[in-house]
């Protein structure tokens, strides 16, 4: 996660940009593409700040929102049962 700038950095000087987004182009999907949520972090990044920071961040809210997720879907299963 740490590293996730450079990685960041590094797309940016080799020109790479996402797969899915091409073939959407190519086949027309994004004319009927339908936002139904807004977007946490949009195009992993936060408005006004660096986009190498913004990476970082998304990547750390990202691994949190797992993490916590995780633990409360874990909770149940190492409950301590009563003996009786």
């Amino acid at each position: 996660m740490v590293l996730s700038p450079l990685f960041a950095w590094a797309a940016g000087q080799v020109g790479y940009t996402e797969p899915l987004e091409h073939a959407a182009s190519a086949t027309g999907a994004t004319a009927h593409a339908v936002s139904t949520l807004p977007a946490l972090l949009p195009d992993y990044g936060l408005a006004g700040v660096d986009p190498y920071v913004g990476t970082l961040v998304s990547g750390l809210v990202g691994a949190a929102l797992v993490l916590v997720i995780g633990w409360l879907a874990g909770r149940p299963l190492t409950a301590q049962r009563d003996p009786r």
